[in-house]
């Protein structure tokens, strides 16, 4: 993430999507956050750190959750 552009979420898509690590997770994602509000019937998107409570349960797994 040291390069310019390369933030957070491309590094977790790389990982997830080129390097095929499983445990990446793009906790950041905008999209990931609208899914799991529609999923959980929630009424607003759920917040960074309750993402991380959900993906508790997915260790290992976050990209395939994802």
């Amino acid at each position: 993430m040291k390069i310019r552009g390369i933030g957070a979420w491309a590094a977790d898509y790389m990982m997830m999507k080129c390097l095929h690590i499983t445990s990446s997770f793009p906790v950041a994602d905008v999209g990931l956050h609208n899914a799991l509000k529609n999923q959980l019937g929630l009424e607003r998107k759920p917040a960074i750190k309750e993402i991380e409570e959900y993906a508790a349960e997915w260790k290992g797994w976050g990209a395939h959750a994802a």
